[in-house]
């Protein structure tokens, strides 16, 4: 880390404005305060303005937005698999609530995730690298991002174009977006192709209305809701019953990316799109995202 005179100066203009004594005292009173996320926040919102000058320029992943990531697919042959959370707990060693941690599933997503296939686009949490941002939960990317930016910083490839995970939730995450032309070209990928949908058993449970509006033709192959890398061996043997023309298109999970990442290896384009069948379907019933909502979103189907 650099210094300068003018940090130096401008550091000590900063303490003289202050009674020492009087900081001590409130720095204990920290000791019992217990902070909320909304303190995080803008905690985090004054620290950024506060350092920002500081410390030498960081170059953060080029991660292009939900819009530019569905026209990257749209313009291309290229297969999407995206990154969250769940996801690096799971490379870290971790399990989640609707899937275990297993040694093979963590070592092939680092394998994707670390893949340079120019025909493998990446996805990667957008808002990590763009905040503040316009979350329905924006506490959760500062805590969460705060806790785990060692590890996302691990996985990532110098120069690399990402494209971004959030283009599956935007109903569910953004409370201002452009939902009609987000959806309006989210179906143009699937327009007369013909799809095979990976999906949970309970995916399509309570959807009324369909994202894959216009396609040629469409199969479905069911995972196991909750820890779907059991089953992967089989649902791998499906999947190649079919041939190379279809699109497979993923919603299951870590084991969805993980299976979809070997697939793609086999020649196959893949299209991770997660929650997208769940959120377009909330959009069109105005189901109210407030944070009970938001939470039931993305708890697991049952």
């Amino acid at each position: 880390m650099k210094y300068s005179l003018k940090t130096f100066v401008r550091n000590i203009r900063y303490l003289a404005r202050y009674n020492l004594k009087e900081m001590d005292n409130k720095l204990s009173s920290l000791l019992t305060f217990t902070p909320t996320p909304t303190y995080f926040l803008h905690f985090a919102d004054m620290l950024r303005d506060e350092i920002k000058n500081d410390f030498d320029k960081i170059t953060p992943p080029i991660v292009k937005d939900s819009f530019e990531t569905l026209e990257i697919l749209l313009q291309s042959q290229k297969s999407f698999i995206r990154f969250g959370d769940g996801e690096y707990d799971i490379m870290e060693g971790k399990s989640i609530p609707f899937q275990e941690y297993d040694k093979y599933l963590a070592q092939t997503l680092q394998e994707a995730i670390t893949s340079q296939d120019e025909n493998l686009l990446i996805g990667l949490g957008y808002a990590y690298f763009h905040l503040p941002c316009n979350n329905r939960v924006p506490e959760f990317k500062y805590t969460w991002l705060t806790d785990n930016y060692h590890t996302i910083k691990k996985y990532l490839v110098p120069h690399k174009e990402y494209g971004a995970t959030e283009m599956s939730q935007v109903y569910a995450g953004y409370k201002d977006y452009d939902f009609e032309r987000h959806y309006a070209l989210l179906k143009q990928l699937f327009v007369d192709k013909k799809i095979v949908v990976i999906c949970g058993d309970k995916v399509l449970a309570n959807v009324q209305y369909s994202i894959f509006e216009g396609v040629k033709e469409i199969s479905y192959i069911y995972g196991a809701t909750k820890h779907a890398y059991k089953g992967i061996a089989a649902l791998k043997e499906q999947i190649l019953h079919f041939s190379k023309d279809y699109v497979l298109i993923f919603a299951l999970g870590p084991a969805g990316k993980a299976l979809g990442y070997e697939m793609f290896k086999l020649g196959y384009r893949v299209l991770d799109i997660g929650h997208s069948i769940k959120d377009y379907d909330a959009y069109k019933r105005n189901v109210k995202m407030d944070l009970q909502g938001v939470a039931q979103f993305f708890a697991p189907d049952e």
